[in-house]
């Protein structure tokens, strides 16, 4: 019986080489172990129909359940939010509502003091310019300018009599931590809360000499304001904590005479503010009136994009809750306005967390599935052994019967099998002989034929292959010859300038060129084109441009017949042009005494030119005539611009700016800008263009080159103005 078992194993387990016996074997198994099994499923399937029920109501009820749950638990949370965030502004709100009434107050009783000063007795408080000062001591202080004009006498007069204004910021100083009023005129009377004998700053040295309270962006918020004003939260001079200061203007006969203040201590308005977070993963924020991010107690730069499209309802005096995605989780928002202040509070939790106990609910109901259906598996195994046991003892039966039947389908195949083999190993002269009236009697006479087609076919590969590499030798030489065409010498000997250009095909061979040659001592010729099309063809067109350019400006006799030189080189291009090749063409002539430099585009890419003056390449302003080799007697019209020592010219194809990544993407003109003002303006040439194809290749990446790509740079080193 195991020798049996491990045969039947063997037959379907083996991953090891399966021949057609093994194959044959396993189909005769396969179609009486099928029977067995199926015997076996309509045995049990009273048993599986129960487990399967089970366990469909177990998540039926459980997934019902965690539902209900979640939803109640969700909707509740709402609730809840929504209230805890109203509540919580209303104290808040409150907490604004009454600086306002205190500052008001405070801006009437100062404007009174000022408009109708015989009805006030002159009072001295002491002045921290002269003396020190203490926490909770009203004081006197004096802007620097008055100090060294000595308009302090002048003014000492109304100074106490606007000391008076002490008799409001006393009791006022048990809520605040700064009260006080800055006049037009320099002077500040105020009483600041310190720690307990603490010394005010402003009777410190370092602000004796520095601090105005006019020059202040509070004092610019209140003499702007009519009414109250609040500013955004700071760090204050005086206890270096967090502060939100309220402002408004107050007046005498003339107008504006300055502006009273409370400064608030913020971090207890943040402290009731951290009070509406709940839960773990809770947290609560505020958002100022220009929609920005204030306060946050997740400590989550990133937080403002998550509530970018709340923001809006948010400033809107709207009280809500939404749901908001934050770092891929849903939350659930609450939010309510903070009016006087012109703010909104949002506090936020988890949804995973208000739903975590319905989950922990369900997987309950489940365990509990689980468990019965544990009990039902036992009595399942029971009977599956026994059906093992009875199996076996068939399969056992089914090898004996099925190895004698294997033999004798496979012995032919084998025979088949062997012959292949000897001609796969190269021996087409092999033929099959086997005869059993069957369909592999038919195979063999196939591979017979076959193995005479095949011989056929190896002597024509043989005879394509070698004319391929005849083809491929023949492009290589042409490869050779058109790189061969374009100079490759950079080095003139001169000092005056440097020049230096690359070419790189999109085929073996391409159609973008490059020249430059002097045709004195004083003129230097530069000329980037690109034909239509690729290959072959656009490298024999490119030959025949980059001659009759180069033949029609050796032959100018004055600088100014450049325009003449692309008219001529046109007309010639155009004889015989039956194919409608173009090609776009900028020739410019470089004058190198004077930095002249006369140029033609026949439609071409506009150049860059950096100018060492302003250190910035910059696209020529180039007039688009038409491409060479479209329509005869065509005119040119001839452009030029002054040169001076350390500039540089850009001369390029759109292989450049026209290279796609993987995407489709473009290069882009933009983008080659920019890349050539980063580069260092005073690298030699080969490095600056090195720089521009590395960052090319950064923007291809694995894209294939879609056209050929030239490049060619001129310094000018020397420039003698006439």
């Amino acid at each position: 019986m195991i020798e049996k078992l491990k045969t039947l194993i063997e037959i379907f387990f083996d991953k090891g080489k399966v021949n057609i016996r093994r194959r044959a074997l396993r189909l005769v198994l396969s179609g009486s172990i099928v029977n067995f099994i199926t015997i076996t499923i309509l045995s049990f399937i009273t048993i599986s129909l129960i487990w399967i029920g089970a366990d469909r109501i177990g998540s039926r009820i459980g997934n019902s359940t965690a539902e209900y749950t979640s939803n109640y638990a969700a909707e509740e949370t709402k609730k809840y939010l929504l209230e805890m965030v109203r509540e919580r502004t209303k104290l808040i709100n409150y907490e604004f509502e009454n600086m306002v009434l205190y500052i008001e107050m405070m801006s009437r009783t100062m404007s009174k003091i000022m408009q109708e000063p015989q009805n006030y007795t002159p009072r001295k408080l002491p002045m921290a310019n002269y003396e020190q000062v203490h926490s909770k001591e009203l004081h006197v202080y004096c802007s620097p300018d008055i100090i060294k004009s000595g308009l302090i006498n002048e003014l000492q007069q109304e100074i106490n009599i606007a000391s008076n204004f002490a008799d409001i910021m006393i009791p006022l100083s048990k809520h605040y931590d700064c009260v006080l009023a800055a006049s037009e005129k320099g002077y500040v009377v105020r009483i600041d809360v310190l720690g307990e004998n603490e010394i005010v700053p402003l009777s410190k040295e370092q602000y004796k000499t520095s601090y105005d309270a006019r020059e202040r962006p509070w004092y610019e918020l209140g003499k702007k304001s009519s009414t109250a004003a609040f500013t955004e939260p700071f760090i204050t001079t005086t206890t270096g904590e967090p502060c939100i200061s309220c402002v408004m203007p107050y007046y005498d006969d003339t107008g504006i005479a300055g502006v009273v203040l409370i400064d608030c201590n913020a971090a207890s308005i943040y402290e009731q503010i951290a009070k509406t977070k709940i839960g773990n993963t809770g947290f609560c924020f505020i958002v100022n009136e220009k929609g920005e991010v204030i306060y946050n107690t997740r400590q989550d730069e990133n937080f403002s994009e998550s509530i970018t499209d709340t923001i809006p309802r948010m400033l809107a005096d709207e009280s809500n809750i939404e749901t908001i995605l934050v770092d891929g989780e849903e939350y659930y928002l609450a939010y309510a306005p903070m009016t006087d202040i012109n703010w909104s509070l949002g506090t936020a939790i988890s949804k995973a967390e208000v739903i975590k106990p319905a989950e922990e609910v369900r997987m309950n109901i489940i365990d509990k599935v689980n468990a019965f259906k544990g009990n039902l598996g036992y009595i399942f195994i029971i009977l599956v052994s026994i059906f093992v046991v009875i199996i076996g003892f068939l399969i056992s039966l089914l090898i004996k019967i099925g190895l004698r039947f294997s033999d004798k389908l496979v012995k032919p195949i084998q025979q088949l099998n062997n012959g292949v083999r000897k001609i796969a190993s190269g021996n087409f002269d092999k033929k099959l002989d086997i005869h059993t009236g069957d369909e592999i009697e038919q195979l063999a006479e196939s591979f017979n034929a076959m193995t005479d087609k095949l011989k056929t076919h190896v002597e024509n590969l043989t005879k394509v292959t070698a004319d391929k590499e005849r083809i491929a030798t023949e492009l290589n030489v042409a490869t050779n010859i058109q790189i061969s065409m374009l100079p490759r010498d950079f080095n003139f000997n001169r000092d005056d300038f440097e020049i230096y250009a690359t070419m790189n095909a999109a085929k073996a061979v391409g159609g973008d060129f490059y020249d430059f040659y002097l045709l004195d001592e004083h003129h230097l010729v530069i000329t980037i084109a690109d034909v239509s099309g690729k290959g072959v063809p656009a490298a024999l067109f490119m030959s025949r441009s980059k001659t009759i350019l180069k033949n029609f400006a050796t032959m100018m006799t004055n600088p100014d017949d450049l325009a003449a030189v692309m008219t001529l080189s046109n007309n010639q291009l155009c004889q015989g042009n039956d194919e409608m090749m173009f090609v776009t063409v900028f020739m410019g002539l470089l004058d190198l005494t004077t930095g002249r430099f006369i140029y033609v585009n026949g439609g071409h890419n506009p150049p860059l030119v950096y100018h060492k003056s302003t250190d910035q390449f910059e696209y020529m302003d180039v007039k688009q005539n038409i491409v060479l080799a479209m329509m005869d007697e065509m005119d040119f019209e001839q452009q030029e611009i002054r040169l001076e020592t350390g500039d540089i010219l850009y001369l390029y194809t759109d292989g450049v700016t026209e290279a796609m990544d993987i995407s489709n993407n473009q290069y882009g003109e933009e983008r080659l800008s920019e890349c050539l003002n980063n580069v260092d303006k005073n690298a030699d040439l080969p490095t600056i263009l090195k720089n521009v194809r590395d960052d090319l290749s950064d923007h291809v990446g694995e894209a294939d080159q879609s056209d050929d790509i030239t490049m060619l740079a001129v310094r000018v080193n020397e420039v003698k103005q006439q």
